[in-house]
C-alpha cells in the first residue's frame, strides 16, 4: 500500500489529499483541513446580534451568505418564541440581489480562475507568455469587480458587508440604485455572452442537449472539450445523490435527488458527524472538518444538486450521458450562472422601492429565548447557522457549510461525496482536478 500527500493549490484556503494506492490506483483519499479558528466557540455568552457581523467573517468568498443564514436563524428564533415578522417583498429581492451577486462572481471567478487554468495545464496547451495577459482573463477579472460592486451597491462593501438584519435589509435604495446595478450587471451579461457562453444567455438557457453547448466556439465549449479529451465525463463520478435544503427559484421546495428522482427534504434529517477530525473522542482524528449527512447518508450539494432537484433540462441531459461526473459538475455551475444573471436581471426590474425596508421584530431581542435555523442555499451549496439563545445570549452555535457535506471524511465502506470521487483514479493530477471541481472552501470547513 503506498500513500502520497498531496498540497492542494489554487483554492480558498488550504487543503492537503493522503492518498492511499493499490495496484496503480486510488484505492481510498483522506482530506485533510488544518486551519481552524473557532468562530462558534467565540460565538457563545455574547449578545445574539452579534452573530450578523461575526458570522460573515467566516468566510471572504461567501461573507453575504453567512452574514443572511445568520439572520434567518435568528429570525426563526423570533418567530418560534411567537413573534410574527413581516419581511417586505422588497426586502426579499434585495437580499436575493446580494446573493446572486456573491454567487455570479464566484462562479466566474471559479471557471476562469481555477477550472480552465487547470485544464491548460493538464492538455498542455498553455497561453503564450502571461496567460493573466490573455484578453478574456483580463475581462474576466473585471466582470468578477463588477459582480461585487452590484451587490455592494446595496450592501455597503463587500466582503463582509451586514446588510441584512432581523426584519429586512439595512439599506433603502432609490431608483438612481437600481438603475446603476441594472448598467452594472448588463456589464457582467455582455462579458458572460461573449467570453464565456458565446451567445445570449437566452440562447443558452434555450437549449436541451449537451452537443447544443458544445458546438460553440468559446470558453466552456473549450472546456467541455478539454474535459472529454481528457476523459472528465467518465470519472469524478460520486454517490449520484443530491441535496438542496435552502430556498431558490430555480425549483419549488427544499428537495432531495437520487439520481434523477426528486423528494421533498427537511433539515431534521441533517447529521453532523465529529468522526474523524481532531474533536473526536478517539483521538485518530487528522483534519479539523466536520461531515454532514442527510439520514447517514453523503449527499452532494451545490450547483450540480440544484439543477438535478429544478430538473433543468440541459443539465439533466448532460447528466443522462455522464451521469453526475466531473464534466457534469463543472457545466451546471456555469449554467447556474446564466439563471442566476437573467433572475438578477429581473430583480432589478421589479423591484418595489415605495416598500419598507425593515420592519422590527416586536419583541425585545434580550429577552428572547430558543432555537433557530437559517438556511440559504450559498455558492458552494446548502449552508446551514442554528443558534440556541438564552435571555438575548448565545448559548451554542453551529455552522454547517457546503463543504462539509462535499468535502468531509467518511470511510472506505461508506466514502463521503469528494472521497467517492476520487477512489478508482489513476493519477493525481486527475484526483486534484476532481478535488477542485467541488469549488473547494477550507476556511468556511474549518470555522
Amino acid at each position: 500500500m503506498k500513500i502520497t500527500k498531496e498540497i492542494i493549490e489554487r483554492i480558498e484556503g488550504e487543503a492537503t489529499l493522503e492518498l492511499q494506492w493499490h495496484e496503480g490506483v486510488i484505492d481510498f483519499a483522506k482530506i485533510k483541513f488544518f486551519n481552524f479558528r473557532g468562530i462558534e466557540k467565540i460565538l457563545e455568552k455574547r449578545v445574539l446580534y452579534d452573530a450578523i457581523a461575526i458570522t460573515p467573517r467566516v468566510c471572504g468568498i461567501c461573507s453575504h451568505s453567512h452574514a443572511l443564514a445568520s439572520v434567518l436563524a435568528i429570525e426563526s428564533c423570533f418567530k418560534n418564541a411567537g413573534d410574527v415578522l413581516h419581511i417586505s417583498q422588497k426586502a426579499q429581492d434585495i437580499r436575493e440581489i446580494i446573493l446572486n451577486a456573491e454567487k455570479i462572481q464566484n462562479h466566474i471567478k471559479w471557471y476562469f480562475f481555477t477550472i480552465f487554468s487547470e485544464l491548460q495545464k493538464l492538455s498542455n496547451t498553455p497561453f503564450e507568455g502571461n496567460a493573466f495577459k490573455d484578453k478574456a482573463w483580463f475581462h474576466a477579472q473585471k466582470a468578477i469587480v463588477e459582480s461585487l460592486k452590484m451587490g455592494a451597491i446595496f450592501s455597503g462593501q463587500w466582503p463582509h458587508g451586514s446588510f441584512a438584519l432581523p426584519g429586512g435589509v439595512t439599506c433603502d435604495p432609490v431608483r438612481s440604485d437600481f438603475i446603476m446595478a441594472q448598467n452594472t450587471l448588463e456589464g457582467i451579461v455582455a462579458f458572460c455572452e461573449e467570453y464565456l457562453y458565446g451567445m445570449p444567455l437566452e440562447e443558452f438557457l434555450s437549449f436541451s442537449s449537451a452537443l447544443q453547448v458544445m458546438s460553440s466556439v468559446r470558453r466552456l465549449s473549450y472546456g467541455i472539450e478539454t474535459m472529454i479529451e481528457l476523459g472528465f465525463d467518465r470519472i469524478g463520478r460520486s454517490h449520484d445523490r443530491f441535496l438542496a435544503l435552502g430556498d431558490s427559484f430555480l425549483y419549488e421546495e427544499p428537495s432531495k435527488a437520487v439520481k434523477t428522482t426528486v423528494l421533498s427534504a427537511d433539515s431534521k434529517h441533517v447529521h453532523e458527524s465529529l468522526e474523524h477530525t481532531f474533536f473526536s473522542d478517539t483521538h485518530k482524528g487528522y483534519t479539523y472538518s466536520k461531515s454532514a449527512q442527510y439520514r447517514k447518508n453523503y449527499f452532494e450539494v451545490g450547483p450540480l444538486a440544484r439543477m438535478m432537484i429544478g430538473k433543468d433540462v440541459l443539465i439533466r441531459d448532460f447528466h443522462r450521458r455522464f451521469k453526475d461526473a466531473t464534466l457534469t459538475r463543472v457545466v451546471a455551475r456555469m449554467s447556474e450562472c446564466a439563471h442566476l444573471l437573467l433572475r438578477t436581471r429581473e430583480l432589478l426590474s421589479h423591484c418595489d422601492i415605495t416598500m419598507p425596508s425593515f420592519i422590527p421584530p416586536k419583541a425585545n431581542p434580550h429577552d428572547l429565548c430558543g432555537e433557530g435555523i437559517g438556511i440559504i442555499e450559498a455558492s458552494r451549496g446548502s449552508l446551514i447557522h442554528k443558534v440556541n439563545v438564552l435571555y438575548g445570549h448565545i448559548h451554542s452555535y453551529d455552522i454547517i457549510t457546503p463543504t462539509v457535506w462535499n468535502l468531509g471524511n467518511g470511510d472506505k465502506e461508506n466514502p463521503s461525496v469528494a472521497q467517492k470521487a476520487i477512489m478508482g483514479l489513476d493519477s493525481i493530477e486527475k484526483a486534484d482536478f476532481v478535488f477542485k471541481s467541488f469549488d473547494v472552501c477550507s476556511v468556511c470547513t474549518t470555522q
